[in-house]
């Protein structure tokens, strides 16, 4: 995204690209550094390779840089979606299985 602040309203899950904007337009490359190094917010595969932050992380971020006590997010744990877990149970496999590499 070229100009974030054309936006009329940040959405509640952005994309990597919207994220850095986000967070005070700082690039991709440093929002991937702040998260590997544990000072940005991980993000969230929601489907397949879709990865999105939510605003809510984002803003506790930018209050903990400003100095606010913002409360620190707790990390949630990665869990499949519902949607993952429904085609798995359609398919006949429980929580935690593996496909195969063998097909």
């Amino acid at each position: 995204m070229k100009d974030a602040s054309r936006l009329p309203y940040w959405p509640r899950a952005m994309s990597e690209e919207l994220a850095a904007a986000y967070a005070g337009g700082i690039s991709v490359t440093t929002l991937r550094r702040e998260v590997a190094e544990g000072r940005a917010p991980r993000p969230h595969h929601i489907s397949g390779r879709r990865v999105v932050w939510f605003i809510e992380e984002l803003d506790a971020w930018l209050d903990r840089i400003k100095g606010h006590k913002a409360p620190k997010v707790p990390e949630t744990k990665q869990t499949p979606n519902s949607w993952a877990a429904a085609a798995a149970a359609a398919a006949g496999k429980t929580s935690g299985q593996r496909r195969s590499s063998l097909r």
